[in-house]
């Protein structure tokens, strides 16, 4: 968000916590750019639906779309993994890009552009984190394909990132299994 911010571009910022989204947001309004924080749970259809309405309320398009909301599950085999984590992991890191991508194209097909991302991950590519992990970031990458296809040819873009160890909270020893 901070390199869009120096780049030029206005933001719509959306995280479950408020009070983090305000930095970035003045960080943002310090570069000169529009900038709007969204309290939103990705996890939840309406949350996404509403989001989308907010940008398109104070910006009156949606260029970009960037999908990086993501949590981990310590690593669980799947004899270890009980359904709540599982249903935890699938909403935020696969549900949550398929809602936002519903959400958002139908903005994108009207302006006949616009570009997404999707943060996927190499734990996607090497199936070496936790089932649940793993599971929701392939799907991540086989959602990107399927939209890429499916809007080839419109000026919509559909891609994904897939990076390796970032130094955020899914790496502290804390959220290891045991």
């Amino acid at each position: 968000a901070e390199l869009f911010a120096r780049e030029g571009a206005d933001l719509v910022l959306a995280a479950r916590r408020l009070e983090k989204l305000k930095e970035v947001e003045a960080y943002a309004l310090s570069q000169g750019v529009r900038a709007i924080s969204v309290a939103t749970d990705v996890s939840r259809p309406e949350d996404c639906r509403n989001l989308v309405a907010a940008a398109v309320e104070a910006f009156g398009r949606i260029d970009v779309l960037v999908n990086n909301a993501g949590i981990d599950d310590k690593n669980m085999s799947i004899t270890n993994c009980d359904q709540a984590m599982w249903d935890k992991v699938i909403s935020t890191d696969q549900d949550s890009v398929y809602y936002m991508m519903k959400e958002t194209l139908p903005h994108m097909e009207k302006a006949g552009r616009g570009s997404i991302v999707n943060i996927s991950s190499i734990g996607a590519t090497r199936s070496n984190a936790g089932i649940s992990y793993t599971a929701a970031k392939m799907a991540v990458i086989g959602m990107t394909k399927n939209v890429a296809i499916q809007f080839a040819g419109t000026g919509i873009r559909c891609n994904a990132v897939c990076p390796g160890p970032t130094e955020t909270a899914i790496f502290d020893p804390a959220n290891t299994a045991s």
